[in-house]
C-alpha cells in the first residue's frame, strides 16, 4: 500500500491507436509505466516511436483506448474532459520545446497565468511567483516580452510557469530541442537542481545524451516501453 501511495504515475496495459482511413493503426501497445514521487525519468525514443502520444496521455491531453492510468491515485482513464482540464491545471506543469509563451504578455504575466486561471488575484499570484522567478534568475526580465528573450531565457520562463502552481509532476517535451548546446546544458543542469529539490520530472526526448541527465531511462520503440 505504501508503494502505491508513493507513485505519481501508474499505467497498466495502455493501448492507443488512431484511424488511418478505415484501419486503426496501433501507436501504444500494452504499455506499463510507473513513476515514483521525486523521480526524474526520461522517455527516450526516435521519431514515430509513440513518445508524443504517450506524453499526451500522461499530460491528460488525450486518453487511452484501453488500460488504466492513475495520476496521484486519480483514475484519469475514466475522466471526462472537464475533469481532465482540472488535472492539467492543478497537477501538471508543462515545459514545451517551443516554450508556448503568449507573445502579447510580458514575462511576469506569462508566469502568473496558471495561477490567474485558478482564480488567484494578480497581487497574490505575483507574490507566489517571486521566489521561483528569483531562483531561476529572471527577475530582471519581468517587463520584457518573449520576443526580447534568448531561447535559454524563454525556457527558464516556461519552467517558472510550470513550477508556480506546485504541480505533482513536471512534464517536459524535448526541453532542449530548440536551444543551442550551451543553453541546453544549462536547462538540464536546472532540471537536476529541481530534481534535487524533490520535484518529480518526466522528460520526453529523442536524444540519448539528454536522456542521460535523468536518473532513469525508459525506451519506447514502435509503441512498446522497455526500462533500461
Amino acid at each position: 500500500m505504501k508503494q502505491e501511495q508513493d507513485l505519481i504515475i501508474e499505467m497498466k496495459g495502455i493501448h492507443k491507436g488512431y484511424m488511418l482511413g478505415t484501419e486503426k493503426v496501433p501507436v501504444l501497445k500494452n504499455g506499463d509505466f510507473q513513476v515514483k514521487r521525486g523521480e526524474f525519468v526520461a522517455i527516450l525514443g526516435p521519431s514515430g516511436s509513440g513518445k508524443t502520444t504517450l506524453m499526451n496521455i500522461i499530460g491528460c491531453m488525450d486518453i487511452c483506448d484501453e488500460g488504466e492510468y492513475y495520476l496521484e491515485g486519480q483514475p484519469v482513464h475514466a475522466m471526462q474532459e472537464k475533469e481532465l482540464g482540472n488535472i492539467r491545471n492543478k497537477e501538471i506543469g508543462f515545459i514545451f520545446q517551443n516554450y508556448q509563451l503568449i507573445p502579447t504578455y510580458d514575462i511576469l504575466q506569462n508566469i502568473m497565468m496558471p495561477l490567474i486561471v485558478r482564480g488567484m488575484s494578480t497581487k497574490e499570484a505575483e507574490e507566489k511567483c517571486m521566489p521561483v522567478i528569483e531562483m531561476l534568475g529572471i527577475s530582471h526580465r519581468l517587463k520584457h516580452k518573449p520576443v526580447e528573450l534568448s531561447g535559454g531565457q524563454k525556457q527558464r520562463v516556461s519552467i517558472a510557469r510550470a513550477l508556480v502552481g506546485d504541480p505533482a509532476l513536471l512534464l517536459a517535451d524535448e526541453p532542449t530541442g530548440a536551444l543551442d548546446t550551451g543553453s541546453g546544458r544549462d536547462v538540464l543542469a536546472l532540471f537536476k537542481q529541481l530534481h534535487e529539490l524533490g520535484n518529480t520530472i518526466v522528460m520526453i526526448t529523442h536524444d540519448l545524451n539528454v536522456a542521460k541527465s535523468a536518473e532513469r531511462i525508459v525506451h519506447i520503440i514502435d509503441g512498446c516501453l522497455t526500462a533500461e
